[in-house]
């Protein structure tokens, strides 16, 4: 009985401490959304303030980088004719938009202008991570995630930033 028992206990304990630990996880995420939206718009808008003619906004690191983790985890995602996105990768993909968008909405220090220009990609970019998680058309939300992270350097100032192929649909 007792072989039984004990793997039963440590079952229990691990997911209760599991259980636990996502509940705080879920709980600080949700915090720094909120926190983070709360001084913040962030609307999707074909309306963004631009720079000044032949100018690009500034960045800062905090910024490039998080655009970088978006740009690669997208790059990572990419349909091919073999394997489509599937719902999985679609999921974490989100995740992963959703996470650096809060985390740079935290670190955000950019003039008023530039800010409205940037939550209004940042927008874009949420409503692409909302319909990645919808049963739609993946293929066609990828590309408009594309689209919208190649409008980035055109109205940021990024050196590093590589743009993204658009996937070419068949």
């Amino acid at each position: 009985m007792k072989k039984v028992l004990q793997p039963l206990a440590w079952y229990l304990v691990l997911t209760s401490v599991l259980a636990l630990a996502s509940g705080v996880a879920l709980s600080f995420a949700t915090n720094v959304a909120l926190a983070a939206s709360a001084d913040h718009q962030h609307e999707a808008s074909t309306h963004l303030p631009l720079p000044p003619p032949g100018q690009k906004w500034a960045t800062d690191q905090p910024l490039r980088e998080g655009m970088a983790h978006i740009r690669k985890a997208v790059e990572q995602a990419l349909p091919t004719t073999q394997a489509p996105i599937g719902a999985a990768q679609a999921s974490e993909l989100a995740q992963t938009i959703e996470t650096e968008i809060a985390s740079m909405i935290s670190h955000c220090a950019l003039p008023e202008q530039a800010d409205a220009t940037l939550h209004g990609l940042f927008g874009e970019l949420l409503l692409g991570s909302e319909a990645l998680q919808a049963n739609g058309d993946r293929e066609q939300v990828m590309l408009q995630v594309v689209t919208t992270l190649n409008r980035y350097p055109h109205l940021f100032d990024d050196p590093a930033w590589q743009a993204l192929a658009v996937p070419v649909q068949h």
